[in-house]
């Protein structure tokens, strides 16, 4: 998955806004890109991973005892650690003569690692470098439209920009249903979120609820506490021998099926600045159940803790910083 796709959901969804005057008697959660906004978001993620595998119902006494071996190495193995840290960037022009809004989102890795069994690697940087694509968005319909896409190849180009557009557009309803909601101190808003999740072939869908309480509003400063319960369900075919064909096997078999269910429940704070929406800091911290088929007829149970925040920063000159 590329890194638009592989940005962490949590991460978009922590960037949402808000818009009023400094110490409104009600603010809504406001997001529409608006023209001169030019915004830096800094995201660190830290995750921790324990995985264990055990026998399925429908193993074989000889496939039960690989995966006891293999529950026996990774036991040995102990958690995994993951951190990364990425930067993305939303620049918004002026708008055209029908209204609508060019916008630019630029997304670039900073690095990251991976530690397991005592030993820390460094992940690697993707081939295709930073990533970034330009679009137009009309704030009256909340209409979206992705015109090119920059920083990969032009094969994986042509799929990317289909799921970005799909997950852009299922955001910005998010965003939209949200604005309709004004929020006076100690009252919560809850809004139901569904998004396919991209994959390079099959199907996979997350349902998510996210409910934020407005906590207080200071120096034209909005504090909300957040929570977030979400599922995703994945099913897709595993990669198959060069020797098959025709959708099968040698044995003539269907090809074996990837399918994933998780489960998750986060909460967090963040702290946005009401002047020019800027989310100045957030953190979430989630805790996710996933389980997963494994070869021999067997079952991958994962438990992750993964804690998120995020810093942002505008880049726009200060009449734009002041404008409201």
């Amino acid at each position: 998955m590329t890194r638009i796709c592989r940005l962490p959901l949590p991460g978009a969804l922590l960037a949402l806004g808000l818009t009023a005057q400094a110490e409104p008697t009600a603010i809504s959660f406001d997001t529409t890109p608006s023209a001169g906004q030019h915004q830096r978001q800094l995201i660190d993620l830290q995750a921790v991973m324990r995985m264990r595998v055990e026998a399925g119902p429908d193993a074989t006494d000889e496939q039960r005892a690989k995966i006891a071996k293999a529950a026996e190495r990774m036991g040995q193995m102990g958690s995994m650690k993951m951190a990364m840290q990425m930067e993305q960037t939303l620049e918004v022009g002026a708008a055209d003569a029908s209204g609508w809004l060019p916008l630019t989102v630029t997304v670039a890795d900073k690095g990251g690692n991976v530690e397991m069994g005592g030993k820390t690697m460094p992940q690697p940087r993707p081939r295709a470098g930073n990533m970034s694509f330009s679009a137009r968005f009309n704030p009256r319909d909340f209409d979206f439209e992705m015109q090119k896409l920059e920083g990969g190849s032009p094969e994986l180009n042509a799929a990317v920009k289909q799921q970005a557009t799909t997950m852009i557009g299922e955001t910005l309803q998010l965003h939209k249903a949200l604005s309709q909601r004004p929020l006076k101190v100690g009252e919560s808003v809850e809004v139901p979120f569904s998004m396919p999740v991209p994959m390079p072939s099959g199907a996979g869908q997350m349902q998510s609820a996210l409910r934020y309480t407005l906590v207080r509003v200071t120096q034209g400063v909005a504090h909300f506490d957040l929570s977030m319960d979400l599922k995703m369900d994945l099913n897709a075919p595993l990669p198959q021998p060069a020797a098959s064909a025709g959708g099968t096997d040698a044995a003539g078999t269907p090809p074996r099926m990837l399918q994933m269910v998780a489960t998750g429940r986060g909460k967090g704070t963040s702290s946005l600045r009401l002047a020019d929406r800027l989310p100045l800091a957030s953190r979430l911290a989630m805790n996710m159940e996933m389980t997963m088929n494994a070869p021999d007829n067997g079952l991958m149970r994962i438990a992750m803790d993964m804690v998120m925040q995020s810093k942002g920063e505008s880049l726009a000159g200060p009449a734009a910083r002041n404008k409201p």
